[in-house]
């Protein structure tokens, strides 16, 4: 799966981990949009672990 996302590498690796997801992150950075910088994040792992991960990171932008 692949994201695009306002969201810092160092924040990314911290959902990661309080998700307990068994997936892989690879973050680059991407084409800011209107001055924002804006990262490409492609995630690894079986179909499972993956939205377990989008899940967690769902919740943690939606302030949950």
């Amino acid at each position: 799966m692949r994201i695009i996302t306002p969201i810092p590498p160092e924040e990314l690796k911290m959902i990661l981990k309080k998700s307990n997801a068994a997936v892989r992150l690879e973050i680059k950075e991407a084409k800011p949009f209107h001055g924002m910088p804006r990262y490409e994040v492609i995630i690894s792992g079986d179909k499972e672990e993956v939205e377990k991960f989008m899940e967690k990171l769902r919740l943690a932008r939606a302030g949950g």
